[in-house]
C-alpha cells in the first residue's frame, strides 16, 4: 500500500519529476546572460504580454525621437507627425517582436527537452546516474553541514541475467520499467530514485534515519514482489529484488564512502540468499 506522501515524483518526465530546489535550476541557454534574462522575462509574463510591452516601448521611443528631432531642427510639431510616430512602429515592432519571442521560446523549450533527456534514463523513465550523483552530492553536503539524517538504498534485480537468457531482452527491459515504476510509486516526494546502471537502481532518502530507511526498502521489496507475482500480471516473471541500506553517520567522510558501504550491504543481501533487505551498522557507513 502506498504512503499518502508517495507519488511518481521520480519518474522523469517534465510534468512528474519532483525536483529538489537545486535540481530545478535552469541551465544557461548558451547565448549569454542577456538572453537568459530575456527568456526568464518571457517565461514570467508570456509571449503576448512581452510583445505588447516591446510594441509599447517602441511607440514611446518613436514619439520621443520625433519630438526631439523637431525640437533640434526647430520644426513645429504637428498632429500628423505625432500620429505617424505613434502608428508606424506598431506593425513593424509587433511583427518582429512576436516572431522573435516565439523563436526564443521554441529554442528554450527545445533546450529544456534536451536537458531532460540528458538527465533521464531512456528505458525506465527515471533519472539517470549523472543526475543522481549531482543531486546526491548536494544532499550529502547539506546533511553534513546541518547535521541532518540521510540514508542510501541500492537495489539489484535478482537473477536478471537468467531473465534475459530465458525470456529475452525485451522482457528484461519491460521488467526494469515495471520495477522502476513500482519503486517510484512507493517512495515519498522528497526521495531521489535513479537507475544506477544495468539492473541496479539507487535511492537517496533525505531526512531519513536507518530504521525508517530499512522500512522504506522493505516496502519497495514487498511491492515489487507482490506486483510481479500477481497471476494477472502480463509479464508472468516472478522476479525479486535485493536491497542494501546504509544511513549516513558522523563518521561518513564522503558520498563515495556512503555508496561503497551501501554496495557492501547489497552484496551481503545477495550472499545471504537474495530477496531481502540488508543493512550495515551505522559505524560502517564511513
Amino acid at each position: 500500500m502506498n504512503d499518502p506522501e508517495a507519488h511518481p515524483a521520480n519518474l522523469a518526465n517534465p510534468a512528474a519529476v519532483g525536483e529538489p530546489v537545486e535540481a530545478a535550476q535552469r541551465l544557461p541557454t548558451g547565448f549569454g546572460p542577456w538572453m537568459d534574462r530575456l527568456v526568464d522575462w518571457v517565461d514570467r509574463i508570456g509571449v503576448r504580454q512581452a510583445t505588447l510591452a516591446i510594441v509599447g516601448s517602441s511607440v514611446l521611443l518613436s514619439v520621443l525621437l520625433d519630438v526631439l528631432l523637431h525640437l533640434l531642427a526647430g520644426w513645429p510639431l504637428s498632429t500628423r507627425s505625432l500620429l505617424l510616430a505613434t502608428l508606424l512602429p506598431v506593425p513593424i515592432a509587433g511583427l518582429g517582436a512576436g516572431i522573435t519571442l516565439r523563436l526564443i521560446v521554441a529554442l528554450d523549450q527545445a533546450r529544456s527537452r534536451a536537458e531532460q533527456l540528458a538527465l533521464t534514463d531512456a528505458l525506465t523513465g527515471v533519472r539517470n546516474r549523472r543526475w543522481f550523483m549531482t543531486q546526491a552530492a548536494l544532499e550529502f553536503e547539506r546533511a553534513t553541514r546541518h547535521g541532518r539524517a540521510l540514508a542510501l538504498v541500492l537495489i539489484d534485480v535478482d537473477h536478471f541475467k537468467r531473465v534475459n537468457d530465458e525470456h529475452g531482452h525485451q522482457t528484461g527491459d519491460r521488467l526494469l520499467v515495471e520495477i522502476a515504476q513500482t519503486c517510484a510509486a512507493t517512495l515519498r516526494r522528497t526521495d531521489l530514485l535513479a537507475r544506477f546502471g544495468g539492473e541496479e537502481f539507487i535511492v537517496l532518502l533525505p531526512e531519513t534515519g536507518q530504521r525508517e530507511a530499512v522500512r522504506l526498502a522493505e516496502r519497495m521489496r514487498q511491492a515489487v514482489q507482490a506486483g510481479l507475482r500477481d497471476p494477472q500480471h502480463p509479464l508472468q516473471v516472478p522476479v525479486t529484488i535485493s536491497l542494501g541500506v546504509v544511513a549516513m553517520s558522523a563518521a561518513t567522510p564522503t558520498l563515495d564512502a556512503l555508496i561503497r558501504a551501501t554496495d557492501q550491504a547489497l552484496y551481503d543481501a545477495k550472499r545471504a540468499g537474495r530477496d531481502r533487505v540488508h543493512t550495515l551498522p551505522l559505524s560502517l557507513g564511513g
